[in-house]
């Protein structure tokens, strides 16, 4: 996905362990996909909280061409300055969503 491009990244990597907060980019977030989500939400990335918790990293394009981008946890960016691979997914996003 264009939003992994730059990190080296691969389907199945923890990203985001890293963290000024406890718990990383996830946190202690369940924020996550559910059954009253849109159909064609992308998933990008889950969280690795205990007991199936952990929140999700969506992309969603709406029909009009909105875009929304959506980490699902208020501890994101506590691993903005410390994890490259964070860093990266959102200046990733700010340059597609600033230039379109």
């Amino acid at each position: 996905h264009w939003i992994f491009e730059g990190t080296n990244l691969v389907e199945g990597d923890l990203i985001g362990s890293d963290g000024l907060n406890k718990g990383g980019a996830s946190g202690w977030e369940t924020d996550k996909i559910t059954n009253h989500s849109p159909k064609n939400i992308v998933h990008l990335a889950k969280g690795t909280n205990p007991n199936g918790g952990g929140a999700d990293m969506i992309y969603y394009e709406n029909e009009f061409g909105g875009q929304v981008f959506s980490v699902g946890s208020i501890t994101y960016t506590g691993s903005l300055s410390v994890d490259e691979n964070i860093s990266q997914i959102t200046r990733n996003v700010f340059d597609r969503f600033l230039n379109e």
